[in-house]
């Protein structure tokens, strides 16, 4: 991502949700093995992922917050993350089964 004007903002941002996300998902993982932990609140911008995709609604209909591009980084990163929980997830089970 470029460095100028809020650029570096923005990456701050994003690394920030970064975090948040994995702290979230890893308390999950922590929870599944029956670890007592404190499941963190979800981050906004995963609430609002959530609910588009449960109402099946597009993510920037109409230019949400006028900087689309910058919510579309928001979801990269909640993807991501998925992704790597939902990896997590199946070589867990997987190490189950053996």
């Amino acid at each position: 991502m470029a460095r100028y004007g809020g650029g570096r903002f923005i990456e701050g941002e994003l690394e920030k949700l970064r975090v948040e996300l994995r702290n979230r998902y890893g308390a999950l993982n922590e929870l599944r093995e029956g670890l007592n932990v404190k499941l963190p609140e979800k981050p906004e911008a995963l609430v609002l992922w959530e609910q588009c995709k449960a109402l099946n609604l597009p993510l920037v209909a109409g230019g949400l917050m006028d900087q689309p591009h910058i919510w579309l980084l928001q979801v990269a990163v909640i993807q991501e993350e998925e992704q790597l929980f939902a990896i997590a997830n199946r070589s867990a089970q997987g190490n189950r089964d053996e």
